[in-house]
């Protein structure tokens, strides 16, 4: 039987922190609170998922492609699905790491900026301080007391106007190498699933183990983003399917018809 509402005040700090933890599904089973809840990982999830899948899906696409021609032995296929595997991690590498450290130098330059703004007007920024809770519903006499003590300490008040203003704060920040590397890492293990039966499967089952492989492992990518982020996962995995298999049948037949052709 559920506790009725009014009895959670005659329990413990350490008991509602407990249940919290419980109920919002602690991933390492250890409800501490919401602090246990976040994954030091949590930064690179879309590093993580964006590589795995795009690894994946475009070297399964080359592969299929190429084999859809019918102009090349299995061993040509694996070195060009190899080449793909590399070339598309460096590729990914270094486009992540540049957009990753573009943002942080962006924001550090708006944070030398609002640094600024508090030196020079800092009532202007008060004012800003109270509009902003104001808009959250907090009024008179206890806005004031709010407002004093963000502002009654300069890093708490910059934190908050960083936030506020950008919707990120030093928790949020990301390591470009760190966000390159996982990316890099996570396309070279998706990309994996869609060479390897090239490798040791014969010609006639070399694709269509790609295949098998391919989607299993993108239903599997796409229920573990689900669970991560508490959606429905079967939904979320049939979709990644169902994205990677379009990919293939398009350049497989692209492959085809140029085979033809030629």
């Amino acid at each position: 039987m559920d506790t009725p509402p009014e009895a959670s005040s005659e329990r413990t700090l350490a008991e509602l922190k407990r249940e919290h933890g419980v109920l919002l599904g602690s991933r390492l089973g250890q409800p501490l609170g919401e602090i246990n809840e976040q994954s030091p990982l949590r930064n690179y999830v879309r590093d993580l998922v964006l590589g795995f899948n795009d690894g994946l899906v475009s070297v399964f696409a080359v592969t299929a492609g190429i084999a859809g021609a019918g102009l090349f032995s299995q061993s040509q296929i694996l070195v060009a699905g190899v080449a793909a595997s590399i070339a598309g991690a460096f590729s990914m590498g270094a486009g992540e790491y540049i957009s990753t450290k573009s943002q942080a130098e962006f924001y550090r330059s708006e944070r030398r900026r609002e640094e600024e703004h508090l030196k020079k007007w800092p009532e202007l920024e008060r004012q800003e301080l109270r509009e902003s809770f104001a808009e959250k519903g907090i009024g008179p006499p206890l806005l004031e007391q709010v407002v004093d003590a963000i502002s009654s300490d300069r890093n708490r008040f910059l934190e908050y106007m960083m936030k506020d203003e950008f919707g990120v704060g030093k928790e949020s920040q990301r390591s470009p190498a760190l966000a390159s590397f996982y990316v890099m890492v996570a396309f070279l293990l998706g990309s994996v699933l869609a060479v390897l039966p090239y490798g040791v499967l014969s010609h006639e089952r070399a694709l269509a183990g790609s295949a098998v492989l391919s989607l299993a492992g993108l239903f599997v990518a796409g229920v573990i983003r689900a669970y991560a982020s508490r959606l429905p996962m079967f939904r979320a995995g049939l979709e990644m399917v169902l994205v990677g298999a379009l990919a293939a049948a398009v350049t497989y037949g692209v492959g085809y018809l140029v085979g033809v052709q030629v």
